[in-house]
């Protein structure tokens, strides 16, 4: 939240000056998303698959010292995001899925690289990302005997008041924008991939994965309302 304000509070001071093409508004779209759970060490046992998600939030970016002799110019892309992750664990046996959703609030600090002319832009941003864990939704744990979830299967999931609520990532994406006489429109596709572990090992005897990671790729969609007057 420190970030978002300091973000803010720049966006403010610059486009004060004039010199500065900037835009704010609101963004939303769906997700895949899963996770990488391992173990250094031992080997893991599980079949993790994909479950569809969503985010949404308000956005921030900020264009400044265009350079006109350069076909690729730079900028800040920030905001602040509701998403939704986790993953689905499958069994060999009869056994149903295990799936768990965990909702996280996020803060991105974004490079962004934009090339074209007049009011259509194709951008690439790269950056990175703090993380809260604000909710988690899980199925009842399945019954762990082999005769159960299947031979040689392990079965791992996060534990409220013990692992981590709070995390770190990186992100990418690729898209476009159109600035029209009623706003801007933005298009993107991303992925993101959580470097922290969400869940806790502190020795690396244990057999507990001390690997696991969430990623999301998606897809976002924003409008966002312009300011200053900058020529980008």
């Amino acid at each position: 939240m420190k970030r978002l304000l300091v973000v803010g509070c720049l966006l403010v001071a610059i486009s004060a000056t004039g010199q500065v093409k900037g835009f704010v508004g609101l963004k939303g779209g769906g997700q895949a998303a899963s996770a990488y759970i391992e173990h250094t060490i031992y080997t893991t046992f599980m079949d993790i698959g994909i479950i569809p998600g969503y985010h949404g939030g308000v956005i921030a970016k900020l264009f400044t010292n265009q350079n006109p002799g350069s076909f690729l110019n730079a900028g800040l892309q920030s905001g602040l995001t509701y998403s939704q992750k986790g993953w689905r664990q499958h069994f060999p046996t009869e056994h149903p899925s295990y799936t768990v959703k965990m909702s996280y609030l996020e803060v991105p600090v974004e490079a962004m690289i934009y090339a074209g002319k007049q009011n259509f832009k194709v951008f690439s941003t790269l950056g990175v990302y703090t993380e809260y864990l604000l909710n988690v939704d899980k199925d009842p744990d399945p019954d762990t005997d082999p005769a159960v979830i299947g031979n040689d299967v392990d079965f791992y999931t996060y534990q409220e008041g013990y692992d981590k609520t709070f995390g770190y990532g990186c992100r990418v994406s690729l898209g476009v924008q159109y600035e029209s006489p009623i706003g801007a429109f933005h298009a993107d596709g991303f992925f993101g991939f959580s470097i922290s572990s969400f869940m806790r090992s502190d020795d690396l005897g244990e057999e507990r994965p001390d690997l696991s990671n969430h990623y999301t790729l998606g897809f976002s969609l924003a409008y966002l309302i312009p300011f200053g007057k900058m020529e980008y």
